[in-house]
């Protein structure tokens, strides 16, 4: 749940109440209408997170992990790239076929290309305090959330503060607008921020600027960016580790496409207008977000009144008017899941698109789209069986002879599987009759029937 509050020892002021993670499973597992993703939203810290994927990354055959190593420079030619790297106080020079900078807000590889940054840059600064403290959640007075909004405004004029919950219940992160300094004693300022009588150990102490801003370009030749090198992003909704990893996980069977032979010119440039379209789509929608949270921090908060009738009442007022406009930052199923890719590797389709709607997501299979989830039995989805290239799905009542489809993606060398499918409601939910799947789920072309020219719709989605 999400909670607005005077403070930790007073009754919230509002409450949003959102499923825990075995409700998810239990509504994703009732779900037979694409409208839910495969998996729930898990509660999972960066700290924890980048300690997972490392320890997969030391372990994984094809992946040499490199520490304390810095890219020093690179220049690139028609065949590849050539970094120079700084390592233990050697130089290493690397060679490759092609360079991607997922090096972060401060990218060495954007600044190296020239490539700038649109946007609004410094917007605010916030302090973050990371705490240890087993006793918040023990000593608080209000229920369990995983982020604590304290309403109204600091001495200085700022957001009171916020406190995000981490996933072992015991370390906490929070935003205040206090600057650090000579005399800020956080500990203190925590006592006061949450109403308890808590001795959390500080452990980090921080500024960050708060920056809106997409590169101009995800990449030149043969390097090319992801992640927070592309897209900075306030972390209203969590969209700038959900559109980092869709960066990476569009480049990424681009990349091996074009290695593994079957990728034409034309598929690594899509990269760069997707996740370019999509970036600032998703800027848009963290605007829209962070709107709605400034709107509703200018609210005046009902204060306990001798009329218990009329401070009912103000109560109810100031909910009702925080509850739609905080939900912005919440609810973005539409912004994560609900994304349609336009390029020169998506097969055109007659009429009108579905609507982009940032808050409620419909699924749909129209060319470009994530393609939803269904079900083909308890615990096997859809998703767990396509291949790893490309997969047609047949779903019509009466199969469709598919040959001279398949046989255009071998003659191209384009790893696929054709699937069929009798099931009415898996044909309800994916709309067509054919449906081709790109390696990252996307719709690439869909049909009643084959196209006219089966070798130009492969030519067209693989880049030719």
């Amino acid at each position: 749940d999400i909670l607005v509050l005077r403070s930790m020892a007073q009754p919230p002021l509002v409450q949003q109440v959102y499923p825990s993670v075995a409700q998810a499973k239990a509504q994703i597992a009732a779900c037979r209408d694409g409208s839910l993703p495969r998996e729930p939203y898990q509660l999972v810290s960066q700290y924890t997170l980048e300690g997972l994927l490392q320890t997969e990354l030391l372990t994984t055959p094809c992946v040499q992990v490199r520490l304390a190593t810095e890219l020093q420079t690179f220049h690139q030619d028609e065949l590849g790239v050539t970094a120079e790297l700084r390592s233990g106080g050697a130089t290493l020079s690397v060679r490759a076929r092609y360079l991607v900078g997922c090096d972060g807000a401060g990218s060495t590889v954007r600044e190296m290309l020239g490539i700038a940054m649109e946007g609004q840059a410094n917007l605010g600064t916030v302090t973050n305090v990371f705490f240890r403290c087993d006793e918040l959640l023990a000593k608080s007075q209000v229920p369990h959330a995983r982020h604590y909004l304290f309403a109204g405004v600091d001495a200085t004029g700022g957001a009171a503060g916020t406190i995000v919950v981490q996933d072992d219940l015991k370390h906490f992160g929070s935003h205040f607008p206090i600057l650090p300094g000579p005399g800020v004693d956080f500990s203190a300022e925590l006592r006061k921020l949450t109403g308890l009588d808590i001795h959390p150990e500080i452990l980090f102490v921080g500024r960050w600027t708060q920056n809106m801003q997409v590169a101009q370009a995800h990449g030149q030749g043969r390097v090319f960016l992801a992640g927070d090198a592309n897209h900075i992003f306030i972390p209203a909704g969590g969209l700038g580790m959900n559109t980092g990893i869709v960066d990476a996980t569009n480049l990424a069977w681009k990349l091996a496409a074009t290695i593994e032979g079957w990728g034409g010119p034309g598929l690594l440039a899509s990269y760069l207008t997707e996740r370019a379209a999509v970036a600032r789509r998703n800027l848009r929608a963290v605007a829209y977000a962070i709107e709605g949270v400034v709107a509703w921090r200018k609210l005046p908060v009902p204060v306990p009144a001798a009329d218990a009738q009329a401070h009912d009442a103000a109560h109810v007022a100031y909910a009702a008017a925080v509850e739609p406009l905080n939900r912005r930052v919440y609810e973005m199923h539409g912004t994560e899941l609900g994304y349609c890719y336009d390029s020169a590797v998506i097969c055109d389709e007659a009429g009108e698109p579905p609507p982009d709607e940032s808050y409620v997501y419909r699924p749909t299979t129209w060319p470009g789209a994530h393609l939803p989830h269904v079900w083909l039995q308890e615990d096997v989805a859809l998703y767990d069986i396509l291949h790893r290239g490309y997969t047609l799905l047949r779903l019509g009542a009466t199969p469709v002879d598919t040959g001279v489809l398949e046989q255009a993606l071998a003659r191209r060398g384009v790893p696929f599987k054709a699937l069929e499918f009798s099931d009415p409601g898996i044909r309800a939910v994916l709309q067509r009759d054919l449906v081709l799947v790109r390696p990252d789920l996307h719709v690439a072309w869909r049909g009643n029937v084959l196209p006219e020219s089966p070798e130009a719709v492969v030519a067209k989605v693989t880049g030719h």
